[in-house]
């Protein structure tokens, strides 16, 4: 079983494919006083700042028992949650809902272990997944992350990766920086004067989500 919430844009309708984005975490992500993502994407499509997007936020506390967050197990490149997520959640969100299909319009999200998970998701799976928001990953507790994404074979992905520089990831973003420098992605990095909270995070999605999906 697994919870999830779903974004639909202001005049959303079955006639176009929208773009979407996959987001670890989402609880907190949708949650006013840690992301208020919801109230972000409003704001950027009102803007004009990006073109309407699909948003599906996965909840990974126990539908039964809320009490257990099952993130830790789920976000630390587990490859048969990742089988899951491609093979079964991602056809059924398309099937649900009116999404592209193709990977250059879906992306995933994520912050600490939800980085390290999209990091893991978009090089493991490029032709699901074409672009990876990764926020203070915490590559520390999988450094295999670096192999996988220094893989000449796999296709380049849009990235967007970001850190704080209090107490955060930074020694582990810059080092999956210089790899993506290396590989040659379609990559935007930046640093930022906090620390590991919801804060930083915040304040940086905006960012994330022009990069992905400017408005044409």
């Amino acid at each position: 079983q697994v919870m999830y919430s779903v974004y639909l844009p202001s005049g959303y309708n079955t006639i176009q494919k929208y773009p979407v984005i996959y987001v670890t975490d989402g609880y907190e992500y949708l949650h006013e006083r840690m992301g208020n993502m919801a109230v972000v994407l409003d704001n950027l499509i009102a803007d004009k700042k990006i073109q309407p997007v699909v948003a599906v936020f996965v909840d990974h506390r126990e539908p039964v028992n809320r009490a257990n967050n099952r993130r830790m197990t789920e976000l630390a490149m587990n490859a048969k949650y990742l089988t899951f997520f491609s093979d079964e959640f991602v056809p059924f969100m398309e099937s649900s809902y009116s999404v592209s299909n193709d990977p250059k319009q879906r992306a995933i999200l994520g912050t600490s272990m939800g980085g390290l998970t999209s990091a893991y998701f978009a090089f493991t799976k490029p032709g699901v997944f074409g672009m990876a928001g990764i926020q203070s990953p915490a590559f520390w507790y999988k450094t295999e992350i670096y192999q996988v994404c220094d893989n000449p074979e796999n296709p380049p992905v849009k990235i967007f990766l970001t850190t704080g520089v209090v107490n955060d990831a930074q020694d582990g973003a810059r080092k999956m920086r210089d790899i993506l420098e290396k590989n040659t992605c379609a990559y935007q990095y930046s640093e930022t004067n906090q620390g590991h909270s919801w804060g930083n995070w915040r304040d940086t999605v905006d960012d994330i989500l022009i990069y992905f999906f400017a408005a044409k």
